[in-house]
This record gives structure tokens, sequence and C-alpha cells, in this order.
């Protein structure tokens, strides 16, 4: 992580507070109003044609049955799951309806959540306005949050208070501020952590990389100082300056506690008293059933070979990556990758981890069978990636253009591409752009 609108040195002179943060009053009024037409954008895009089709595809069938359940006053439905994400597609229902809408605008508000969320993560994160909106923009076009946020599928709310948990937890460890703003962005970061475990469980993965980096800045900084170069100096002191009690509180109770406390409305339908030991029964249920899935091994597909795919997930609608994020996107890793071998460098070192943590959770996971969707997690990091790679890029133009609006311009067209197939158009638009047989 790191700002580096001025010198290393300069900054850690200044105590972490940088004159040329992007949250100089001016650019908080910018970047406000950036944000909602972000929102407002994204949320346009996910919601035209959202009706379409006009039945459940792929697992929709099976939450559906379970938003049913809640609104019935049923008891807890598909157990293999935490509770949050279904009572957020229930409340979609009992707003918008029992209809394609109503089971979908859920999806829709938090995949526009998510845009806003990677924004301000890579603003805090990059110090750089244009490739924060390089890094959104990037997200929103590819393909798979157009998709997932357009079913009734319990990974975009999941991924989205993640991210938000992310622009928290950097927010608290970069930003110029005092130490109460710094434990304040903590304990909402830990907040927003505990509620994106209890949409699905996979959000570990991204606070694991979160709890990760903080051990390492405060016991690198607490024992070998010296091989801090003066940007992780200064965001170990900034950790340091949370204290160990707001740390403890963010980082592993308020989770817990946010996590658990979802579990109300699971005990209340079930007229159960809540007890630890009830939830401990609960979740060692959600465990062998989650081991036992089976799956539909005709569409399986290793997760080894989701960063390669060209070609659509079967029976979910038209589900590929953006090409130009997806492989871009690679190729961005691998130059973070080679410049923290060459001089270690903090913000290159978290997308990687993200990336890496993200995916590689699918290779111990104890699943029989795994698809292509699943990726989507580990996908989401590879638009911001590219934004990181872009900061110290020695060419940031080509024949005079920005390479950022290059990668914006090809993703767009390939979006465009796409389109008519992932939003369901009625032919002949299904085909304006050529099909896949």
């Amino acid at each position: 992580m790191g700002l580096d609108s001025c010198t290393e040195e300069q900054s850690l002179r200044m105590g972490g507070r940088n004159p040329d943060s992007p949250f100089r009053k001016t650019s908080r009024r910018k970047t406000i109003i950036t944000c909602v037409l972000l929102g407002l954008s994204a949320l346009t895009l996910f919601t035209v044609f959202i009706n379409r089709p006009p039945i459940p595809v792929f697992d929709e069938g099976t939450y559906i049955g379970a938003i049913r359940s809640i609104l019935a006053g049923g008891d807890f439905p598909l157990p293999e799951h935490p509770p949050l994400g279904k009572y957020l597609f229930a409340a979609g229902v009992a707003i918008a309806g029992d209809n394609p809408v109503g089971w979908r605008i859920a999806s829709a508000v938090c995949g526009a959540l998510t845009i806003v969320a990677v924004f301000l993560w890579s603003v805090v994160l990059l110090g750089d306005y244009s490739l924060a909106l390089t890094a959104a923009g990037l997200t929103l076009l590819n393909n798979f949050l157009f998709v997932m946020a357009r079913t009734t599928m319990l990974d975009v709310p999941m991924f989205m208070f993640s991210m938000w948990g992310l622009a928290g937890f950097t927010a608290a460890v970069e930003l110029p501020i005092g130490v109460h703003a710094r434990r304040i962005f903590l304990l909402f970061s830990g907040l927003m952590f505990g509620l994106a475990g209890a949409c699905k469980w996979t959000a570990v993965d991204t606070f694991a990389v979160v709890l990760a980096t903080s051990f390492a800045l405060l016991a690198f900084g607490r024992f070998r100082p010296a091989i801090l170069n003066a940007n992780l100096a200064r965001q170990a002191q900034n950790l340091r300056e949370i204290g160990f009690p707001a740390l403890f509180l963010g980082l592993v109770l308020l989770p817990i506690v946010s996590y658990s406390l979802t579990y109300l409305p699971v005990f209340r339908a079930n007229h159960l008293t809540f007890s630890l030991t009830e939830l401990a029964r609960m979740h060692a249920r959600m465990w062998s059933l989650s081991k036992a899935f089976t799956g539909n091994r005709f569409i399986y597909s290793p997760w080894y070979s989701w960063p390669f795919t060209a070609s659509p997930q079967r029976l979910l609608p038209d589900l590929m990556g953006n090409l130009v994020v997806m492989w871009g996107g690679l190729l961005a890793l691998g130059i973070c990758m080679r410049r923290i071998w060459k001089h270690f460098a903090s913000a290159e070192t978290f997308i990687v981890l993200l990336y890496a943590a993200n995916l590689a959770q699918w290779a111990v996971t104890p699943r029989s069978v795994t698809y292509y969707y699943y990726y989507f997690s580990a996908a989401m990091f590879l638009g911001a990636a590219i934004a990181v790679a872009l900061r110290r890029a020695p060419r940031p133009r080509i024949f005079g253009v920005r390479v950022a609006f290059i990668a914006l311009s090809a993703a767009a067209v390939f979006f465009l591409y796409w389109y008519p197939r992932m939003a369901h158009l009625n032919a002949p638009w299904d085909c304006l752009f050529g099909c896949w047989s």
C-alpha cells in the first residue's frame, strides 16, 4: 500500500501527512461526486433489462426458493451457506415483488456499491485519482461483475462487503488523519469483513490478507524496523498508533460479533434461543453440507484453468471475463511481481496477495466440483492490478495516448461485443456482433 504523491522520506518526516493527498478539501468534494456518479452509472447498467431472462438461471431457482421460505417465515433455508446474502435477496423481493427484478435487484445494488468501493480503495491505495478511475472502469467493464450483478447468487454481496472492508483498512493505515479517525476506519473494516463472511465463507481469503499484512507490519516495525522503507515504516507507525485494544476489537472481535449477529433471524425463525452451542452446531452442519457438495460435473472447471479461459461457462448467461481485463490483469500481476523482486513495493505486494489468496483457496477447498464463476473474487482484482502496474510505468503513453485510456477503450469494445448475449437481448439483437456456436 502506499501514496506516492510525495517522496517517502517527506511522508515519514511529516508523520504520514501527505500534502498532496487525494483527500484535500477540494479533492474530497470531487471524490464524493465521482462516487455518486459511478454508483448511479453502474446501477443503471446493471438494472437495464435485468428482468431478462424471465425465468431463473443456473442456481437462481435454489435461492428463489430460499427467499420465499424466508418471507413466509419458514426454517433456515440453504443451511450450507451463511444467512445474510439470502436476507438481502429477500429484501429485494419484499420491495420489488416476487419477479425477476425482485430476485436480482439486491445483486445489482451490491454490484454498484462494489464499483464505488473499488474506486475509493484505489484512490487511497495509489493516491492517484485518474488511476482510481481506471481501476473502477476496468472493474465495471469486467464481464464477470456484469453477469454476476444481474444474477441471484451470493458472490456479489460477499465481495461488496469485502471491498468496503479493504477500503476501510487501507484508509486506516494510509490517510493523513488523526488516531480516532484511524480507529473508526479500522472498526468499519472489521464490521464489513464480518458481514462479508455472513454472506459467504470465501470472504475469509481477503480478510486473511488484511490480517497477514497487519501482523507483518507490526512485527517488522517492532523487531526489524531497519528493513522497512519509509512508506512501510509510516504504515507500521499508523497501526501502532491505533493501539492493540482497537486492533483486537476491529480485526478480531468485531468481525466475529457482526458475523454472529446475522444469525439472530435464523434463531428466531427456528424458534430457538440464541446460544454459542447452537451456533456451533449450525456451523458444523454447514461445514458437513459444504464438503458433501457434488454439483454438476458436466460443467466442472478446475481452478488452475480459470485465468486462461476463453469460452463462456455453460448455463450461466455467457459468463466469460473480459479478456482485455483478465489477460491484461495477468500481465499486470507479472509486472507487479517483477517490481517486488527488484525493489519491494507495498501496493504491488498487496494486490498480488489479494489475487493469489482468492484463487489459491480453491486448491485446498474441499469441493469435488468447481465452476468457472468461482473465479469471481480473484478476477475482480485484475482491473485494480492494471492500475497498480500503470502507476510507475516508464512509458505511460503510446503515440501520445495514455495507456490507461487504451486499456479502458479496448475493454469497452470487448464488453460491447459481449453485451447482447449477457443482457439476453431478443433476436436478432442477441447476435448483433456475432454468436458463439
